[in-house]
């Protein structure tokens, strides 16, 4: 699929009226212990600050309501969507049709052992970075400045030119579409390049087992700070983003693609390329989906017309 086509993909969208979306809404309000928001912006909810309303919007308290809430959506057609902190999506300015199931910040629990933790899919890893550096375990520092959860970590194998996430699982556990609990290992994940099998599936991760090794505080943290200042020297780590925006190519970097191709500052309305880092598109204020969408794709245009290379996307796009 090129990259045209992809800008057009949005989420299924669901045969009900309005009347029916809310009465599917206080019906499952009855069924979870925790608040079902009808018509909630997905601005509130993705780093970009960016997207229109979700239909119907569930932050399950455990496990048992987040299996009730995929049940409920399986068995009404209602098409679902679950999500983590929101870092690497883009939602349309028109909303999500459908149900947005968001994780974080509850699964976020956080249990260390000699060689290694078990993590909730709803913690984020900066807090998880933070915490191996202080028991003295190494391993994490390749998801720093990723400003996402474990979850989705684990969903697209997230990481920098250090390492990737996928490099340290060693178990999870996943809820299929169905509602019912799985232990996946390492080798069904299918881990490589920004990719995991979990992408072709309905499944969602709740936690899982990573394995680390053990240092020494000092040399952890050390290498923690630098690779910080590393990566806010040139990313954008204050701005309103979604991290990088495509894949790397084989062989080189996007961003370096883009940027030799003169693709930085770029503005379309309120969106932009990023000055520090020209895989990086940033709200500057008040960027709708639309700028932001036509800004990708005249990107993926650049970088095709110089130097015939068909960027693929990093970020997802979602919603209408």
């Amino acid at each position: 699929m090129n990259m045209g086509q992809q800008i057009l993909v949005t989420a299924p969208t669901a045969a009900f009226s309005g009347d029916q979306i809310e009465m599917a809404g206080r019906e499952l309000g009855r069924l979870l212990r925790d608040k079902v928001i009808m018509t909630e912006p997905m601005s509130r909810h993705t780093t970009f600050r960016i997207g229109g309303p979700a239909d119907i919007f569930v932050q399950p308290h455990d496990v048992e309501d987040l299996r009730q809430a995929v049940h409920f959506a399986s068995s009404h057609g209602i098409p679902f969507k679950v999500i983590g902190n929101g870092s690497n999506l883009l939602a349309g300015d028109r909303g999500i049709r459908g149900m947005v199931i968001r994780l974080a910040p509850n699964f976020s629990e956080i249990e260390w052992f000699n060689d290694g933790v078990k993590v909730g899919a709803g913690a984020r890893l900066s807090r998880l970075v933070k915490e191996s550096a202080e028991v003295g375990l190494s391993g994490l520092e390749s998801t720093v400045g990723i400003p996402g959860t474990i979850g989705g970590a684990l969903a697209t194998n997230a990481g920098t030119d250090t390492g990737s996430i996928g490099d340290l699982v060693v178990e999870a556990t996943v809820l299929d579409e169905e509602g019912e609990l799985q232990q996946w290992t390492a080798e069904q994940f299918a881990y490589r390049y920004r990719y995991s099998s979990l992408g072709s599936t309905r499944s969602t991760v709740i936690s899982a087992r990573l394995r680390l090794e053990p240092g020494t505080q000092e040399d952890i943290i050390a290498k923690v700070n630098r690779l910080r200042q590393k990566r806010a020297g040139r990313q954008p780590l204050r701005a309103w983003s979604a991290g990088s925006v495509f894949k790397n190519p084989r062989g080189v970097a996007a961003g370096k693609v883009l940027d030799r191709a003169g693709a930085k500052g770029r503005r379309i309305g309120q969106a932009q390329i990023s000055r520090k880092h020209a895989n990086f598109l940033v709200n500057r204020a008040r960027a709708t989906a639309s700028d932001m969408r036509e800004l990708v794709a005249w990107a993926h245009e650049l970088a095709l017309r110089r130097y015939g290379i068909d960027l693929e996307l990093e970020i997802e796009l979602v919603g209408e």
